[in-house]
């Protein structure tokens, strides 16, 4: 019996970007793939399911970009049922040089994640793209668990840049 090697893991290059809203899309990442889809909102994972990226577009109805943000993340952990919500920092807010969005907060948390077989513990960050003109906002959940590998993070934030 001859033994061969295996061949190195390849990374995909990069899907089209998959539109969330009218004039929202979102690149995804090589080697993630779109999970569910509803209206206005997507739901990315990578391969092995250890990270997953959520972007819902909606109108934010202020121009406080870290007020927007606030709202969002109360009124989504609340509906997602995470548990034990733990904002890590205050969120950092700062402004983008883009067509569609021109306000960006972000702030890191710790949560819970209901599963079958007992709550998961992730680590994640809460991003709010905000367009100042017409207060329609992007708001992402990017979150991990302890099985991510660091690409997942790189990949998180490689995907949120794509909206800006």
């Amino acid at each position: 019996m001859i033994a061969t090697a295996e061949p190195p893991a390849v990374r995909l290059a990069s899907a089209e970007p998959i539109a969330v809203a009218d004039g929202v899309s979102v690149a995804p990442a090589p080697g993630w793939v779109l999970g569910h889809r509803g209206p206005n909102w997507v739901a990315l994972s990578n391969t092995d399911g250890s990270a997953q990226l959520r972007v819902a577009v909606k109108q934010a109805g202020s121009t406080d970009v870290g007020a927007v943000l606030q709202d969002d993340m109360n009124q989504y952990a609340s509906a997602s049922g995470l548990g034990n919500l733990r904002n890590l920092a205050a969120p950092d807010t700062q402004p983008l040089q883009s067509a569609s969005f021109q306000q960006q907060a972000s702030v890191d948390y710790t949560a819970d994640v209901p599963a079958a077989e007992g709550p998961i513990p992730v680590l994640g960050t809460f991003t709010e793209l905000l367009n100042t003109s017409n207060q329609r906002s992007a708001f992402i959940d990017f979150r991990q668990n302890n099985n991510a590998t660091p690409q997942a993070v790189d990949d998180g934030a490689m995907m949120i840049r794509s909206m800006e």
